[in-house]
């Protein structure tokens, strides 16, 4: 009796430190599990601010600094990877002028993540860095190659291809389009079929050097979009002039003669009004058409309740 009891004593102490064995292995794999899925799972956040506002102060190398810190986790989700290996590749590209780097993070993003919403992007600053760095071989190579850079364009019904830029066709009723809105003297230049041939290879040369200047982002560059949102100011203006104003100026042939008399002569030398007409009909018509437009401005004016503070110009 004695001695079962001893054996049994035995076995219990050996099965508890068995059992403490396994629960002790267990904490272990389970911190183990913890800590790998904690760092997998980490965001960078405070990283990626950084690195941002590091951006956003001009300090470029800093910023690429972050940056790789962030790579340096081995556990690093690969579209993460993808993700900050795209945004030091701009840093190269936009900051730096350092295109041989900016090629290489552009590949590797690509690669660690081939659905990230920037892989068209990172294509085509890949083949603009490639063309600065005048590897244009391996620039045509990648643009043959990257899906989607440009948007690829279904023949129309009943058009005549006669050129194509990649998978964009140019029709023949846009090359004769082109023609026509020139000038009449300038058009016969082009009506023979040289001719059409030499506005053919200067439309694919400008839309050549377009994309190039797209793919190079100079579209974004603050000063031209200034011009651009100027004239486009003045476009819609001189649309809305030409529509709304001048077919309120009412041509008055007593209005004119008046007009001619009052002004006969200080403006036209006292010359007779035959000699004149054309000239007088032109000044009267300038007038009328600038009455109606102070009008409208004052109108407009008044409606949107303009202030002019005068004692602030200096």
């Amino acid at each position: 009796m004695s001695q079962w009891s001893n054996k049994r004593g035995a076995v219990s102490l050996a099965a508890i430190s068995l059992i403490i064995s396994l629960l002790t292995l267990a904490a272990i794999i389970y911190l183990v599990v913890l800590t790998t899925s904690s760092a997998k799972n980490r965001d960078y956040r405070a990283e990626k601010s950084l690195a941002g506002e590091l951006s956003d102060n001009n300090l470029p190398l800093a910023a690429i600094e972050e940056y790789r810190k962030i790579l340096n986790d081995r556990n690093l989700d690969p579209t993460i990877k993808g993700n900050i290996c795209y945004l030091i590749g701009q840093l190269y590209f936009e900051k730096l002028a350092d295109y041989e780097n900016a090629a290489a993070y552009f590949i590797r993003a690509r690669n660690l993540h081939p659905e990230g919403s920037f892989y068209d992007e990172a294509g085509r600053n890949l083949v603009a860095s490639l063309e600065r760095m005048g590897r244009l071989a391996s620039a045509k190579r990648e643009l043959d190659r990257t899906v989607n850079l440009d948007s690829a364009v279904a023949v129309k019904p009943g058009e005549i291809v006669v050129a194509r830029i990649g998978e964009t066709p140019i029709y023949l009723s846009e090359l004769e389009n082109e023609i026509q809105s020139l000038p009449a003297q300038a058009q016969s230049e082009f009506l023979s079929r040289q001719g059409k041939l030499n506005m053919l290879n200067q439309l694919v040369g400008l839309e050549l050097m377009y994309r190039a200047a797209l793919r190079e982002k100079f579209d974004r560059d603050p000063r031209l979009l200034k011009r651009k949102e100027n004239l486009e100011k003045q476009l819609l203006t001189e649309k809305y002039v030409t529509e709304r104003i001048l077919p309120q100026v009412n041509l008055d042939t007593l209005d004119i003669r008046n007009f001619y008399l009052a002004n006969r002569k200080e403006r036209y030398g006292d010359k007779a009004y035959e000699e004149v007409r054309s000239r007088v009909l032109l000044d009267y018509q300038q007038e009328k058409s600038q009455k109606a437009l102070n009008e409208l401005i004052e109108k407009l004016a008044e409606l949107e309740k303009v202030q002019i503070f005068e004692e602030n110009i200096r």
